[in-house]
């Protein structure tokens, strides 16, 4: 609006004083301004505003002569930019800047060269075709910022599964474990007062673990991994949480298969979320089961698997959220994973890792 009405006084005070104009002063006084005005369009209807200059300029050399004055110029130079930059057929806009040039030297006496000749060609090409360029520009800028905010869309939606599995993982198990404790305890807290106080400590000992897991997962969500010194659970941590499962009371084995090697953090961090969630599972759905942990150490892959012969749900039914978590948990690596119940009873999960070495 304000580039428009600077160039309308502009344009309008070189034909007041006659500045290369040609034709009666208000014919052209009130071509100007109309031109002038409808540069207001020029990014809404940037053809329109062409199509309209092109009439108006065309109409005036036609009838009176070619003018050659420095503000109609400017004006000018404004549409074949404007057209450039913002239409959507710029082949149209081409033609229509082709044929005002056209006109021009076909109504001015001066042309006597092909410089001459070609001169507003040249000039209004030009300029459309730096239109184009930053149209062109813009487009780009535009795409990389929709991609930039796509990426950061999916890193945001990433780390809230991250977050979501990791509290799913350690509250349901802690929690899982929790429970039995309790039940074992008031089971056992008039007969035997000793063995209940041993429970309620392992009791205490498992929240305070979840705590604390809790409070690692809660700084490094909050970007404060420098205040927390709990490092993440791996499988050198399994003993700790067959140990508590056994005090739950399920028995469990473990068998270790192949060579044992460092494993990065994230992969093995999975790979004990995994054990978690099997053993979880068994706690919460078999009775009285007995539970097998495997962990294969291979060339290529790093397999864990979680087998149980239990009979059936007995403390509440399942939302398969964990089985889900470690799908996408091993999803992330590229591995496999597989869940279900066994033929000969029980429940099985089984998730293959691949290794880069």
């Amino acid at each position: 609006m304000a580039a428009a009405l600077v160039l309308g006084v502009v344009a309008e005070i070189g034909v007041l004083v006659g500045s290369g104009w040609r034709g009666p002063v208000a014919l052209n006084a009130v071509c100007v301004a109309a031109v002038a005005a409808s540069l207001c369009w020029r990014r809404r209807l940037p053809l329109a505003v062409l199509a309209f200059t092109v009439v108006v300029f065309s109409g005036l050399a036609l009838a009176f002569g070619s003018s050659d004055s420095p503000t109609g110029f400017f004006l000018l130079i404004v549409v074949a930019y404007s057209a450039g930059a913002y239409t959507p057929n710029p082949w149209v806009a081409a033609v229509l800047l082709a044929v005002l040039a056209a006109v021009h030297d076909l109504r001015e006496h001066h042309v006597t060269s092909f410089g001459d000749a070609v001169y507003l060609f040249a000039v209004l090409g030009l300029v459309f075709l730096f239109g184009l360029g930053m149209r062109a520009r813009q487009a780009r800028t535009a795409e990389v910022e929709r991609e930039r905010d796509t990426v950061a869309e999916f890193a945001v939606e990433d780390e809230r599964r991250r977050i979501a599995r990791e509290l799913h993982d350690i509250i349901s198990h802690s929690l899982g474990v929790l429970v039995l404790q309790a039940g074992a305890a008031e089971q056992v807290l008039e007969r035997d007062p000793q063995q209940a106080r041993e429970v309620l400590r392992s009791i205490r000992a498992t929240g305070q673990e979840a705590i604390a897991e809790m409070g690692t997962l809660l700084s490094l969500a909050r970007s404060e991994a420098e205040s927390s010194r709990q490092p993440q659970p791996s499988l050198a941590d399994l003993d700790q949480l067959l140990q508590r499962t056994r005090e739950a009371g399920l028995r469990v084995e473990l068998d270790v298969e192949g060579e044992p090697c460092e494993l990065p953090a994230p992969l093995a961090l999975s790979a004990y979320r995994i054990v978690q969630e099997g053993l979880t599972n068994a706690l919460k759905h078999s009775a009285q089961a007995t539970a097998q942990v495997i962990v294969r150490y291979g060339a290529q892959q790093l397999e864990v698997e979680v087998l149980d012969d239990g009979t059936g749900s007995v403390n509440g039914s399942g939302t398969r959220r964990g089985l889900a978590g470690i799908g996408e948990r091993v999803a992330v690596f590229g591995g496999r994973f597989e869940a279900g119940p066994r033929p000969e009873g029980g429940w099985h999960i089984k998730a293959a890792l691949p290794l880069k070495r």
